[in-house]
């Protein structure tokens, strides 16, 4: 897939007015918004992404949440605390697209812990991508729930 590269560095934490790049990405078609927004977390991992990810459309296209499933992965690989993460958790759960339930099922396993990990940073890990599941399948259920009264109806 050809995916516009993003060409900035990390977003500052406070832009100046009038320069904020998630207002500028409200400029671009959604798919090439969500492609952009991808292309971003792929270079830069997620820290700088969260502003950057509420403007997308939702759900999230299959590149956005693949590319935030992934982000989140190398995440917790790298032994730092979920919680560092928590604003994106937490757009995910609302935004990505229920069908990533079962690839984020297999990160809810407790692994052995890496030595120049976070202390107990597995596990909490663990419990993020549980809630993050059963969030991902409640929403599933619900719209299978709608859809069939719609059909019905």
């Amino acid at each position: 897939q050809n995916r516009p590269a993003p060409t900035t560095g990390p977003l500052p934490a406070e832009p100046a007015p009038g320069r904020d790049p998630a207002k500028l990405l409200t400029a671009l078609p959604p798919a090439e918004r969500a492609a952009w927004v991808a292309g971003f977390i792929e270079t830069h991992g997620l820290t700088e992404a969260f502003r950057l990810l509420g403007v997308c459309t939702v759900p999230w296209p299959e590149v956005l949440g693949q590319a935030v499933v992934d982000a989140l992965e190398i995440a917790r690989d790298s032994g730092s605390y979920p919680w560092s993460f928590s604003g994106v958790m937490g757009l995910a759960e609302r935004s990505l697209d229920p069908a990533h339930a079962d690839r984020l099922e297999l990160l809810t396993a407790i692994r052995e812990e890496p030595e120049d990990s976070s202390p107990g940073a597995t596990g909490y890990w663990s419990e993020a991508f549980q809630r993050l599941v059963s969030t991902l399948r409640i929403r599933a259920a619900l719209h299978a729930e709608l859809n069939a009264a719609e059909l019905s109806g």
